[in-house]
């Protein structure tokens, strides 16, 4: 280059060019370069300075529009005598017309193109979800691409008809890395990992994002989330996430949503990191899209990437926590805390003035680093995931009331708008609303398959009850804490919420005693992705049942799809049924189904499954050599639609509990689990014919407290009481009745004139014999919410004959 000419990038893709022309009148020329697929206003102004003429006239500010890949000539200077020079660049970018895009992309698309249908190829009946890194990377001809989460717009939007204002290019990091060195290629994980190290992009995902910075605090758990831990040549990497109560192993390729010829849409890290973007990709693909990910609860990703037990603290419970938070901090939890109101700026123009000129981002998730009292104060270190947008009150960065020794007493680092602030436990009260403790520890854990099953009762069929499959025991030999949880099928994932919405679920404790079974605690039934309940146990012998009442056992979809979509493929909706039916038989976990295993299956279908046909089948669809995978299952209902039509399918779909909508209707999944400091066995029984499943509805409904309310019903005459029990945590209502007469009865309830109602029982009428003594659930009942409730209960009774 011309000695003359300077250059300078002033941003990513934006050059500054100086050309200086000797003379009697020396000449500036400015220039800019714009190497980014980009519109741009450039500003150039040279306010202040004196005895220049800009253009050949005494004007002091140009404005130029700039075309993608352009470089134009933004101002020209003449100096003269005794001449002085100040310069102020701005622009603004915006984004090119997608016309405009697509031109630059054609060929970039096209290539990969034939790489999805390439990877397609090699891997057609090739188990990787199951096989080694080692062993794919040498299985692989070329780069692979993820078939299970395709670059495409639909692992972006997911089912929502909606587009960004630009194209989207999947780019490898070697394509979009700022190398200094050209040499060097990427790494997943750069020096030390730093909560400083996450970018947020345009994605309403903060929830997820201050979990993940809550854990670079201590980069071990980071890690301990990566089975790949090094980088490769051909882009395949496994991360293990605790999804829906168990560990996953997700495979994913390293092709990332990027601006056209630019840099990832969405997450990022400082530097030539990938540990953020994998882990947002690796998130994303269980939940079936990157928009998937858009407003959550800060609490519910850090149950999926610590596997720990988490609990949330609503505003009532936060007053009086400051020396429990004080605690939390000191047993290393994590701790997250959030705002009030709902994030419009994640998605759009940040503003640095928020609603309240404060700093502080509404409906926004923060993560808590540090709770210190210092000289009498109570303070709290607190970081927003963005990494900038900072609170401006008493405390901040600038204020006056930090003295040197407080600065000492909490390891105070003035870095001005880095996302770390501190604020007072006052102002803290005053903005945010909630904290989630996710309870980090090295706990011994338990994790085993439960399922809620609806049955019709023996004496009568139009009697339906939802119960618990099976119950769990366990031994206690030393005292200590433990932590229990059951956990559903996240709504968030593509096609849950419409098909398998979240059951009212919840959780009862009990101790074997000489007089039998002791209730010790149990949780409110509420409609939730998880419940747990926590208890200090002594020795001894100990049962855990799960409950619901059933009563949104139905989904919502209303539509009935075809089952294929036009180029073969499976639709969504059945793609995610799929998925329901296969957990429900992979009773060990393994994300493969075995003989035994997928036996139950064609037991519930009332067919024969040949072991040397299961055989044969594992040759003919993705399997391993002890069982069929998830894609292979795929493969397997695929061909059976083709072959034997799509009634036949359906007839197969209702047999395994799903109506011609694909809603869950008979039964749904979950995870059991277990939290203790010592290791514990757990024994899991029947439960059907036991009377756990009743019990455990007569405890949680006879026992008022802040979410329930009990009211006795009138009867005809004595001898029977019945109870009706709103919960209002999950909007349903319960009738137990008891038989206080010395002699069984049959009791006799009537909701015939009710209005509003869904029922746990095919019919309004219902009647049950009760033993003397006996406390019997009756019917679960809710308000439909369309119509106004009205109440209007019948009770009758008389002796057995």
């Amino acid at each position: 280059m011309n000695a003359n000419i300077t250059q300078k990038e002033i941003s990513p893709g934006i050059i500054l060019l100086k050309h200086i022309q000797p003379g009697p009148e020396m000449i500036y020329i400015f220039k800019v370069q714009l190497n980014r697929l980009n519109c741009m206003e450039f500003i150039a102004d040279f306010t202040g300075s004196e005895n220049i003429l800009v253009d050949g006239q005494n004007k002091m500010k140009t404005i130029t529009i700039i075309n993608p890949f352009e470089t134009k000539q933004v101002a020209q200077l003449t100096m003269k005598q005794d001449w002085k020079l100040k310069t102020k660049f701005k622009f603004s970018l915006k984004t090119a017309d997608k016309t405009i895009q697509s031109q630059y992309l054609k060929e970039d698309q096209m290539q990969l193109t034939l790489e999805i249908q390439d990877q397609m190829k090699q891997l057609y009946h090739y188990p990787f979800q199951l096989k080694e890194i080692p062993e794919i990377l040498r299985y692989l001809k070329s780069p692979f691409v993820d078939p299970e989460f395709l670059p495409v717009d639909s692992s972006i939007f997911g089912d929502e008809e909606t587009e960004l204002d630009t194209l989207i290019q999947w780019r490898r990091p070697s394509s979009f890395f700022q190398l200094k060195d050209a040499n060097k290629r990427p790494e997943i994980f750069f020096d030390k990992i730093e909560p400083n190290d996450i970018k947020q992009g345009a994605l309403g995902n903060c929830w997820f994002l201050s979990a993940l910075s809550s854990l670079a605090e201590r980069p071990a758990l980071v890690k301990r989330l990566f089975v790949t831990m090094t980088t490769n040549s051909l882009g395949i990497y496994r991360i293990k996430i605790c999804k829906n109560g168990e560990w996953v192993y997700v495979t994913i390729d390293d092709l990332f949503p990027c601006y056209p010829l630019g840099a990832p849409i969405f997450s990022a890290a400082h530097g030539n990191e990938l540990w953020v973007l994998l882990l947002e990709k690796a998130y994303a693909k269980l939940h079936g899209s990157y928009f998937g990910l858009r407003e959550g609860l800060s609490g519910e990703a850090m149950v999926d990437l610590t596997g720990c037990p988490t609990v949330v603290y609503g505003y009532n419970e936060l007053q009086q926590m400051w020396q429990q938070l004080l605690q939390f901090d000191q047993e290393g939890y994590l701790i997250n805390a959030f705002t009030e109101g709902n994030d419009t700026q994640s998605e759009g123009q940040r503003k640095e003035q928020s609603g309240d000129n404060i700093g502080l981002i509404p409906g926004h998730a923060y993560s808590i680093l540090q709770v210190k009292e210092a000289k009498g104060n109570k303070l709290l270190n607190i970081r927003n995931p963005w990494g900038n947008f900072e609170w401006k009150g008493a405390w901040s960065d600038t204020s006056p009331l930090w003295t040197q020794e407080i600065q000492n007493l909490v390891n105070f680092v003035n870095d001005s708008n880095d996302g770390q602030f501190w604020m007072c436990w006052k102002d803290f009260l005053n903005y945010f609303k909630g904290v989630n403790i996710c309870k980090v520890r090295n706990w011994e854990e338990v994790r085993i398959k439960g399922k809620f099953i609806k049955v019709t009762d023996i004496n009568d069929n139009n009697i339906d009850v939802v119960l618990s499959k099976w119950y769990y025991s366990f031994v206690i030999t030393k005292s200590t804490k433990v932590i229990l949880g059951i956990h559903q099928e996240d709504e968030r994932i593509r096609g849950v919420k419409l098909l398998r919405p979240y059951l009212d679920i919840g959780l009862t404790l009990f101790k074997q005693t000489e007089k039998g079974l002791e209730l010790l605690a149990q949780t409110i039934t509420k409609q939730d992705r998880q419940v747990q309940l926590e208890y200090d146990l002594n020795p001894g012998v100990y049962v855990v049942v799960p409950r619901t009442s059933g009563l949104y056992l139905y989904g919502e979809n209303t539509n009935q799809i075809n089952l294929l979509n036009n180029d073969g493929s499976v639709h969504p909706l059945l793609y995610s049924t799929l998925n329901d039916i296969f957990r429900k038989f992979d009773m060990l976990l393994l994300r493969e189904l075995s003989y035994i295993e997928f036996k139950g299956i064609y037991d519930c279908l009332e067919k024969q499954l040949d072991p040397e046909y299961f055989k044969q089948m594992l040759t003919k669809y993705t399997s391993t050599e002890k069982g069929i995978t998830f894609t292979g299952f795929v493969e397997f209902f695929i061909d059976q639609i083709k072959q034997l039509g799509i009634e036949t399918i359906y007839r197969w779909l209702e047999k395994l509990g799903y109506d011609k909508n694909l809603n869950s209707i008979k039964s749904r999944c979950f995870i059991f689990t277990a939290h203790s400091s010592i290791e514990i066995s757990v024994t899991v029984r029947d439960a059907i014919n036991t009377d756990l499943n009743n019990r455990v509805h007569v405890f949680a409904t006879t026992f008022p407290d802040q979410y329930h309310q009990i009211e006795n019903i009138k009867t005809e005459r004595e001898g029977i009481r019945v109870i009706q029990c709103y919960n209002r945590y999950s909007d349903t209502f319960c009738i137990i009745a008891i038989n206080d007469q010395t002699y069984p009865i049959e009791c006799f309830i009537d909701l015939t004139l009710c209005k509003g109602l869904i029922l746990s029982t095919k019919t309004s009428k219902v009647l049950k014999r009760l033993d003397s003594g006996q406390m019997e659930t009756m019917i679960h009942f809710r308000s439909n919410r369309i119509q106004k409730l009205k109440l209007a209960i019948q009770v009758k009774w008389q002796p057995v004959q």
